[in-house]
């Protein structure tokens, strides 16, 4: 699916203002894992009434992937799988480990500066695939 700029902006925003108003709700809260953690904050709703999963679902070709340890030792393991199920497993566990750092990054904004940065780089990753998959002029 390709988002216009305007679509994109809007759901970015749309995360960043649930995640801003979880905050409260979490300052009690000790969640056992990191796991824990990122499932919860996926099933908050947006005010478009779908969930953060469903819309960093729309989201994932925008946004700016981080390696980390866990995220590169899943990238190493699909490349070097053999067989293609596992393959594909493991690329799909690359890219919600990917969408998890992605996730914790959007919560942990703290000002202007830092929401300005992502969102640009979101932007700049929907032109660099429009370009790159040619579905249309950017």
């Amino acid at each position: 699916m390709c988002l216009t700029e305007e679509e994109l902006t809007q759901s970015l925003s749309m995360i960043k203002e649930t995640l801003d108003k979880s905050k409260q709700m979490l300052y009690n809260i000790i969640f056992l894992n990191n796991e824990c953690f990122y499932s919860f904050l996926k099933q908050l709703y947006c005010s478009n009434g779908e969930t953060i999963a469903e819309t960093l679902n729309k989201l994932e070709h925008c946004i700016p992937f981080a390696l980390t340890d866990d995220s590169f030792c899943l990238f190493l393991s699909s490349c070097q799988s053999e067989n293609g199920e596992k393959m594909e497993a493991l690329r799909r566990g690359f890219i919600e480990s990917c969408k998890n750092d992605f996730l914790l990054h959007l919560f942990s904004i703290t000002n202007t500066i830092q929401w300005e940065h992502i969102l640009q780089s979101c932007k700049m990753l929907r032109k660099k695939n429009r370009t790159l998959l040619r579905k249309e002029p950017i």
